[in-house]
C-alpha cells in the first residue's frame, strides 16, 4: 500500500539524486558551473526532506508489531497474576499479624532508600 510518506521518500530522493548528477555534470564537463550550482542547491535543498521521511518510516510501528506488543504485555500481565505480584500483602493496623483493613493503602517500603524524616540512626538517637 502506497501512502504519502512514501511518495514524499520517493519524490525527495529523486530530487537529491537528481541534484548530484547535476553536480557530477557539472563538473565534469567544466565549463558548465552554472550547473553545478542547481544540482548542488537542489541537492541541499532536498536533504531535509530525505532524512525526515526516513526517521519517520523507520519509528513508525507497523500494526504486527503493535499487536506483537500488546500480546506480550497481556502474557506479562498473566505471568505476574499467576504468580502473585500484583496482589499487595496484608496491612496490618495493629490488630494483630496478617489483619487487613479495606479503607488503609498499602504502602511498601523501600529498603534502599532512607525514609525522609528520620535519617538519625539509633545510636544517634539515644545522645
Amino acid at each position: 500500500m502506497i501512502n504519502r510518506e512514501h511518495l514524499a521518500l520517493v519524490a525527495s530522493t529523486l530530487a537529491f539524486l537528481a541534484g548530484l548528477i547535476l553536480v557530477v555534470l557539472g563538473a565534469v564537463t567544466g565549463n558548465n558551473a552554472r550547473l553545478a550550482d542547481t544540482g548542488s542547491v537542489l541537492t541541499f535543498a532536498s536533504l531535509p526532506p530525505v532524512i525526515l521521511a526516513k526517521v519517520r518510516r523507520h519509528q513508525r510501528i507497523t500494526r504486527d508489531t503493535a499487536e506483537a506488543l500488546r500480546r506480550e504485555g497481556y502474557r506479562l500481565g498473566l505471568e505476574h497474576a499467576s504468580r502473585g505480584l500484583l496482589t499487595p500483602p496484608p496491612v496490618t493496623d495493629g490488630g494483630g499479624p496478617g489483619t487487613s483493613t479495606g479503607d488503609v493503602a498499602t504502602v511498601h517500603r523501600l529498603y534502599a532508600v532512607p525514609s525522609c524524616g528520620n535519617n538519625l540512626t539509633p545510636r544517634h538517637k539515644a545522645q
